[in-house]
């Protein structure tokens, strides 16, 4: 939804399997088309990838229990927060590219607050479905 309540097309697109550094590469296509449209489309990639860790600007090795050449997994510098993840085929990974407003008064969109209303959206769906053990760990 837009703000005065309009609404904007959205896309939904299953790729498939396809390596991180791919889907990255795409993202960073759409998100630089993203700034050439008059009216702006919001998109949710989903997608699974090949094994895959990716390193966030606070990733401590440390944190890295496997080897990635013991999974089979490629090994991804990330321009993201957090610290390691791992990704792989039979998980389902969806990236949303959403054109988010600015803070009431301008600046840039509240990100962690965007971050924990979808994590919230998701834990409510989990639940919706039966699973009751969902929630956050410690402070994540």
């Amino acid at each position: 939804m837009t703000p005065g309540g309009g609404s904007r097309p959205f896309r939904t697109r299953w790729l498939g399997r396809v390596r991180y550094r791919d889907a990255l590469a795409l993202q960073q296509r759409m998100h630089a088309h993203a700034g050439s449209v008059s009216e702006p489309q919001d998109h949710l990639l989903l997608l699974e990838h090949h094994a895959v860790y990716t390193l966030g600007v606070r990733a401590s090795m440390d944190n890295l229990l496997l080897s990635p050449a013991e999974v089979g997994a490629d090994l991804v510098r990330a321009d993201r927060g957090g610290d390691i993840t791992f990704h792989g085929p039979g998980q389902l990974v969806g990236y949303p590219l959403l054109h988010l407003p600015g803070k009431r008064g301008g600046g840039m969109a509240d990100t962690v607050a965007y971050v924990r209303s979808v994590e919230d959206l998701v834990m409510d769906v989990c639940r919706d479905l039966g699973l009751v053990d969902v929630g956050r760990l410690r402070q994540f």
